[in-house]
């Protein structure tokens, strides 16, 4: 009776762990920057900052798409730079940002003017990186991760307690210097459980397999 326990109690644990208790995994959910204002900074040796207005969001697996009503930003601030020479091949790279460096805030779909801004999205960047190309100055990153606003997630028809993705911008002008922000698009997914549950997970079901197996033959 101990032994089948903790078999269910670990099985149950790595549902918990991988979202599954009950709860679907969330959508992939992406902000984009429309490009009408905002601003950015790089000044050749220190941090890119980055600030965009007028966002909208949209849900990737059902398209669908609404405006972030309010006074909407989505604000960032990469890690310390690590050196390059600002070419594709050899952009200008910088570390993982702190927590909480990466942020939008707006209001929660359909939000009419006047509503009540909170944070839709927090979280940090791993490494990221910079160079001037054809087309403006481009920053991306791969590594982001964070939370989604709940409430955004159920506007949706979502779920999900932590995301990761990736994160493109084009800036106007030419680094180093500063100049006007133009589109930049945020997709994220849900986070990929840690090994450590898909372990727990199959522990438990594997327990179940022999508990089920040894049940049906004493019968």
């Amino acid at each position: 009776m101990l032994k089948r326990s903790l078999v269910l109690a670990g099985l149950m644990l790595g549902l918990s762990s991988l979202g599954l208790s009950g709860m679907a995994f969330a959508d992939t959910i992406d902000f984009l920057a429309s490009g009408h204002g905002g601003s950015w900074s790089f000044s050749g040796s220190g941090p890119v900052t980055i600030t965009a207005l007028r966002l909208e969001v949209e849900d990737e697996t059902t398209l669908q798409f609404a405006p972030i009503n309010g006074l909407s930003t989505e604000a960032l601030t990469s890690g310390a730079f690590l050196g390059g020479l600002g070419t594709a091949s050899n952009p200008w790279t910088f570390g993982p940002s702190a927590a909480g460096s990466f942020t939008i805030v707006g209001c929660v779909p359909p939000g009419p003017v006047g509503c009540t801004n909170v944070t839709l999205f927090s979280g940090q960047m791993g490494d990221s990186s910079l160079f001037n190309g054809a087309g403006g100055v481009l920053y991306d990153s791969a590594n982001i991760t964070g939370t989604i606003d709940p409430a955004l997630l159920a506007y949706f028809g979502s779920s999900g307690s932590s995301f990761q993705g990736v994160l493109d911008f084009t800036l106007s002008g030419h680094a180093p210097g500063s100049g006007a922000t133009g589109s930049g698009d945020l997709l994220l997914s849900p986070a990929v459980p840690e090994p450590a549950s898909m372990l727990l997970l199959g522990s438990g079901m594997l327990g179940l397999a022999g508990l089920f197996r040894r049940k049906f033959k004493s019968n």
